[in-house]
C-alpha cells in the first residue's frame, strides 16, 4: 500500500484563536510539488497542530505522539501551540514540524520500525521551508 510521507492537520480552538496560526497553517496546506506516495517508507506520519482558542485548548504543550494506527500504517504527532506566536507563525511551525519529524524518528527506531531518519518526511518540510508564500 503506497503511503503519503507526511500529512498535516489541524484542530482549531474555535473563537478567539490567534489567527497568525490560522493564516500560517494555511500557507502549509496542500502537497509540495515533486513529493508522490511512496512504497518504501516505513509509516506515513501525520502532524496535528492544536490551536488554542477560546472553545477549545490543548492540555499538554510542546510535542508529543499521539497514536500509530497500524491498519494505516500511520503514525500521529500532536503539537500543542501556544496562545500567540513568538514571530513569524510560518516559521515557528516549521520548527515545530522539524521537532515532530525528530520524536516520530525516536518513536520508530525505538518500535524497530525505523533504522535511520523519515528522509521521505524530512524533504517535504524541506520543500515547505523553500516554498514560503
Amino acid at each position: 500500500m503506497p503511503l503519503t510521507p507526511l500529512s498535516l492537520k489541524s484542530i482549531i480552538g474555535g473563537g478567539l484563536e490567534d489567527k497568525r496560526w490560522t493564516s500560517a497553517l494555511d500557507s502549509l496546506r496542500g502537497t509540495p510539488s515533486g513529493i508522490d506516495t511512496l512504497s518504501d517508507i516505513p509509516f506515513n506520519l501525520t502532524v496535528t497542530f492544536l490551536v488554542p482558542g477560546e472553545t477549545y485548548g490543548p492540555k499538554f504543550s510542546g510535542v508529543r505522539v499521539g497514536s500509530f494506527l497500524e491498519g494505516f500504517r500511520s503514525l500521529v504527532v500532536q503539537v500543542a501551540l501556544p496562545r500567540h506566536p513568538e514571530g513569524d507563525a510560518r516559521a515557528e511551525l516549521l520548527d515545530l514540524l522539524d521537532e515532530a519529524i525528530t520524536r516520530a524518528e525516536g518513536w520508530g527506531k525505538r518500535k524497530k520500525l525505523l533504522s535511520g531518519p523519515l528522509e521521505a518526511a524530512r524533504r517535504v518540510a524541506s520543500n515547505l521551508r523553500e516554498n514560503s508564500f
